[in-house]
C-alpha cells in the first residue's frame, strides 16, 4: 500500500527565522525512526506558512534544488538580489548555491507554500517561475487532465528541472478516473489540494483528502479514481 500522512497531524515548528514549517516526507538518510523518512530518490517535501507583516531569512542551499508551490496568498520572491511577485499556484523553481528568501511583508494574510527540494551535483541552474493557468492542459485518455507546470532541463519552455522529473498539476472529473500508472525509474509524491478520492495501488483502495501527502514508491501500479461530484485535484512531484 502506498503512504499517505496528512500535514496537519504533523507536529509544526519555527524554521527559516518567521516561517511555520510543518514537516513532510523526507529521505531515508536522515536514518530516524519516523515513518516519515522514506524518499530514495527526491530530497523533501514540507509545508511552510507565513503571517502577515514577516519574511522568512535569506539563505541558499549547496547542490540542492527547490521548488516552492505556492498554495494560498501572494507575496515577494527574493532571487539572486531581485525580488519577484508570486501568487496562488505559482510553481518557482530556486536553483542550488544562489541566497533566496521570501517576504510576505506587504500583506495582512498568510502566504502558504510547500518546500520541494532534491539534490543535485553542483550549483546553478535557470530560475523560473511558471503559474499552473499559464500552462496548455493535456488529457490522459482517461478522464484526467493535466498541466506540467515544470520540466526536465531537456524539455523546451519548461527546462529548468535539475534533478527532479517533473512538477504537474492534475485534475480528475466527477465520477471517472485516471489511466493506471506504473514508473519503473520514477519516484512521486501526490499532494492532494482540493476535495477527495480514492487511490488503487496494487488492487488496494486507499481513501484521501485534502492536505495528503502520498507516497508513491518506484514500480508501483495505481491510479486515482473520483466517485464524488466535485473536481479532484492534486500535485504529482516526480524524481
Amino acid at each position: 500500500m502506498a503512504y499517505i500522512r496528512n500535514w496537519r497531524d504533523v507536529q509544526p515548528k519555527i524554521a527559516h527565522l518567521s516561517a511555520v514549517h510543518w514537516g513532510g516526507l523526507r529521505t531515508r538518510e536522515s536514518r530516524s525512526e519516523d515513518d516519515r523518512d522514506r524518499l530514495e530518490q527526491l530530497g523533501g517535501f514540507a509545508r511552510h506558512a507565513l503571517q502577515g507583516r514577516k519574511t522568512s531569512d535569506h539563505h541558499k542551499h549547496e547542490n540542492m534544488e527547490q521548488v516552492y508551490y505556492i498554495l494560498s496568498g501572494s507575496g515577494e520572491v527574493l532571487f539572486d538580489n531581485k525580488r519577484y511577485p508570486v501568487k496562488f499556484g505559482d510553481a518557482i523553481y530556486l536553483p542550488s548555491g544562489i541566497h533566496h528568501q521570501m517576504f510576505n511583508d506587504m500583506n495582512e494574510v498568510w502566504l502558504e507554500h510547500h518546500v520541494i527540494s532534491m539534490n543535485v551535483e553542483g550549483n546553478g541552474g535557470k530560475f523560473t517561475i511558471r503559474n499552473w493557468n499559464q500552462v496548455p492542459p493535456q488529457g490522459d485518455g482517461a478522464g484526467a487532465i493535466r498541466w506540467r507546470q515544470l520540466g526536465y532541463k531537456s524539455e523546451e519552455e519548461i527546462n529548468c528541472l535539475r534533478g527532479m522529473h517533473f512538477i504537474d498539476r492534475e485534475a480528475v472529473q466527477p465520477d471517472n478516473e485516471t489511466i493506471e500508472r506504473c514508473y519503473g525509474d520514477t519516484e512521486q509524491v501526490y499532494y492532494v489540494l482540493e476535495n477527495r478520492g480514492i487511490l488503487q495501488s496494487n488492487g488496494e483502495k486507499q481513501k484521501i483528502t485534502e492536505g495528503d501527502m502520498i507516497h508513491i514508491p518506484i514500480g508501483m501500479t495505481y491510479k486515482i479514481l473520483n466517485p464524488h461530484q466535485e473536481w479532484l485535484s492534486y500535485l504529482i512531484i516526480a524524481g
